[in-house]
């Protein structure tokens, strides 16, 4: 007969977090949007904007790639603004309409980077980086 071995409820729940924290494997993902509104405002239809997700499952890497797109983008549009760690850019000549306003609205090319499923929080080293990378001369 085998020995059934029992453990005290907040064991079992401290076990199971753990085993959850060493078997999900956090993802970092680079996000590029398009549409009327800039990326940070997340409305509750904000991904049907989403052009590209690049997931990573290196941090480091993602930043990496996040950091390049935003030199890319800067070489492709006019203006940008950046907010938290999202960008937009834009030109003002690209325009969408609007059928529920009748008018035409700003076209905004997003970019964001995600730890899992939320915005990641930058680090200080990071947030200097990234403005760099926005600080940088652009040929347009």
């Amino acid at each position: 007969m085998k020995q059934m071995i029992f453990y005290p409820a907040h064991n079992f729940v401290q076990f199971t977090r753990r085993i959850a924290e060493v078997l999900i494997v956090t993802s970092w993902k680079v996000v590029r949007t398009s549409g009327e509104t800039e990326p940070w405002w997340f409305f509750s239809d904000w991904e049907k904007d989403i052009s590209e997700v690049k997931e990573y499952t290196n941090e480091n890497e993602a930043f990496d790639q996040f950091l390049s797109l935003i030199q890319e983008l800067r070489e492709e549009y006019q203006h940008s603004k950046q907010k938290k760690n999202t960008v937009a850019f834009w030109n003002e000549d690209e325009k969408v309409f609007c059928e529920d306003c009748d008018d035409d609205l700003q076209l905004y090319h997003g970019l964001l980077l995600m730890e899992g499923e939320t915005p990641k929080k930058l680090s200080d080293e990071e947030k200097e980086k990234m403005k760099a990378a926005l600080e940088m001369p652009s040929s347009v």
